[in-house]
């Protein structure tokens, strides 16, 4: 497997469609605001034998903060460390440029699917720094994690 910037249309049509078929995590207004910033964000796709397995995508909150707005694997190939390669890839290229990596998640604690999610974000050294209740472009509660990148 190899995680690589995502370059061509076919693969950001496979994003859309891996997150598609991810219904428990990506609604309908989530899709519109993701396919908006695979065209616009930095995103990279972890690839195998030219099949997109998975992707992530980022965008500068200022100078010191890189926020991950999307992530997301193939339902079949989750549970192979596919998300946590392509964290560390990020983690790899963003130390260059930005202390720390920032993610928002739902807050919502009685939604089973996000506890999954939250629980990755946190074996891997993210810590929950606030809850905001309700986030303003989501009109739900939104979970906020952090990670240093350098010394912080």
């Amino acid at each position: 497997m190899e995680v690589k910037p995502l370059e061509a249309e076919a693969e950001r049509r496979a994003c859309l469609e891996i997150a598609k078929a991810l219904p428990e995590w990506f609604n309908e207004a989530g899709l519109k605001v993701m396919e908006r910033d695979l065209k616009s964000e930095t995103t990279f796709i972890a690839v195998e034998k030219d099949q997109v397995l998975g992707f992530i995508t980022v965008k500068p909150l200022n100078d010191k903060a890189l926020e991950i707005l999307w992530m997301a694997v193939r339902r079949e190939f989750r549970g192979r460390g596919i998300g946590t390669e392509m964290l560390r890839f990020v983690e790899m290229w963003a130390k260059a440029n930005f202390e720390v990596l920032v993610v928002k998640t739902s807050g919502d604690l009685n939604y089973k699917p996000y506890d999954e999610t939250r629980k990755f974000y946190e074996r891997r050294g993210f810590v929950g720094v606030a809850l905001i209740d309700p986030y303003p472009e989501w009109g739900e509660e939104a979970l906020i994690y952090v990670k240093c990148l350098r010394k912080c």
